[in-house]
């Protein structure tokens, strides 16, 4: 999945005083708490981003650094932007998290937004001096802990489903007729074709029908009578290795586990967070 900007995809809150210190040099903070580095984090990554619109304009760094930090500090406020360029990017930075006052850091109302380690991160980003990581480490930190903070509140939500599907995948496994995979992925042939078989790179035309653990069908190319084309690596991870085990002709049931389907993610409303899910697939063609 391509990775967002966090500029664009972030919610943030904001409990902090506006009156900070008004210095724009660059410093190491303390960063003793996975918050603090959460926050830092957040700054340095956006800072980058920063940097990189300003790159063109001769001015100072010092000298855009300064006004991106006081139209950030007007934004915050909830004052009009009223100075072109590196003001008017700062206003409308801090104007957007202005109005995410009643949301935590990046949309987690467990986490408090600490300004002065934003501040500091954007800042070190913008003049590139002691940033403590590179912008994309920063950004990388930000995305795994915030990744692994909402798994842990889904799994909190929806484990059952986990349970339910690793109960139901232990018991099939025990079938005859039941392969499973290095992976964890199950699959059994309903019928073996004799084409070749597809690489991850390769597109193919499938039927396919989706159902999860209750027999309750989410997505069907055969219900809407239309086979489906895609890319073999474009898929969830159980498809694009299971495809390639198929020659074409072939039609087999895929038993996946939820980590190799959509795992915390809320797909969609028919398919909840850690589903194991059940996939009869037709290979039809490898579209050249």
């Amino acid at each position: 999945m391509k990775k967002q900007n966090i500029f664009l995809a972030a919610v943030v809150t904001l409990i902090f005083a506006l009156a900070a210190c008004n210095s724009t040099s660059t410093k190491l903070p303390q960063l003793k708490t996975e918050t603090d580095s959460l926050n830092y984090a957040f700054g340095l990554a956006n800072g980058n981003d920063m940097k990189m619109m300003f790159a063109q304009d001769s001015d100072s760094v010092d000298y855009k650094t300064q006004k991106f930090i006081a139209g950030l500090k007007n934004g915050l406020a909830g004052k009009p932007d009223e100075n072109p360029q590196f003001a008017e990017v700062g206003g409308q930075f801090g104007g957007w998290l202005n109005q995410q006052k009643t949301v935590g850091l990046l949309g987690d109302s467990t986490l408090k937004v600490k300004y002065s380690l934003v501040r500091q991160g954007l800042i070190n980003a913008i003049k590139g001096e002691k940033t403590n990581m590179t912008p994309e480490q920063a950004q990388e930190y930000v995305q795994k802990v915030m990744t692994e903070r909402h798994e842990v509140r889904m799994m909190e939500k929806y484990g059952a489903n986990k349970e339910a599907g690793d109960k139901f995948l232990a018991e099939n496994a025990k079938k005859e007729g039941i392969t499973t995979t290095e992976s964890g992925l199950q699959y059994e042939v309903i019928k073996q074709g004799a084409g070749a078989k597809p690489t991850a790179e390769d597109q193919v035309k499938v039927h396919y029908e989706g159902k999860l653990l209750n027999d309750s069908v989410f997505d069907s190319s055969i219900e809407r009578g239309e086979p489906t084309e895609f890319f073999v690596n474009q898929v969830i991870p159980g498809w694009t290795e299971g495809l390639q085990l198929m020659p074409v002709g072939s039609k087999y049931r895929f038993y996946i586990p939820q980590d190799l389907a959509y795992g915390a993610n809320e797909h969609n409303p028919q398919i909840p967070p850690f589903s194991t899910l059940i996939f009869d697939v037709e290979l039809l063609e490898i579209i050249k």
